[in-house]
């Protein structure tokens, strides 16, 4: 399982806030913590980390799928950015947008469904009666003048 300091300090790195050198302020930390905590709430609510607890502590661990990791780094980097005064780059968007459809598309149940014996077969339309609209013009230019005779 992956911890909250690997998940913020991943997207603290995208966005340019922390590098190998430079450690994350606590109160920099913090705001990161309480986006990252909305936007899987969020994620849970529709179904795509159904697993997730909120998490206070940077040693807590985040329950999530592994194959959810990148998605959550990429994308709370980009919820993240403007706070920071960061630039979105289009490479970062980018792996964010893939990584999401990847994960919303995995946790999509296909599964094949029972119809009941009772639904009619065929969808109860006719053939058309009239094949071009050439000849649909022509039947309703003779049909107006067997009226005005």
């Amino acid at each position: 399982m992956t911890t909250v300091k690997q998940i913020v300090d991943g997207a603290a790195e995208e966005i340019g806030v922390k590098t190998a050198e430079i450690n994350l302020e606590p109160a920099d930390f913090q705001v990161i913590l309480r986006r990252m905590n909305n936007m899987l709430t969020e994620w849970a609510d529709l179904g795509i980390t159904p697993t997730f607890n909120e998490v206070f502590n940077s040693t807590d661990t985040v329950e999530v799928e592994r194959s959810a990791v990148a998605a959550i780094e990429y994308n709370l980097a980009v919820r993240c950015a403007p706070t920071f005064q960061k630039i979105i780059t289009p490479a970062l968007q980018g792996l964010a947008l893939s990584t999401y459809a990847r994960l919303n598309a995995s946790t999509v149940n296909l599964s094949n469904v029972a119809f009941p014996d009772t639904l009619p077969t065929g969808s109860g339309m006719t053939a058309l009666k009239y094949s071009t609209p050439i000849d649909s013009s022509l039947r309703i230019r003779r049909r107006i003048s067997n009226c005005l005779d």
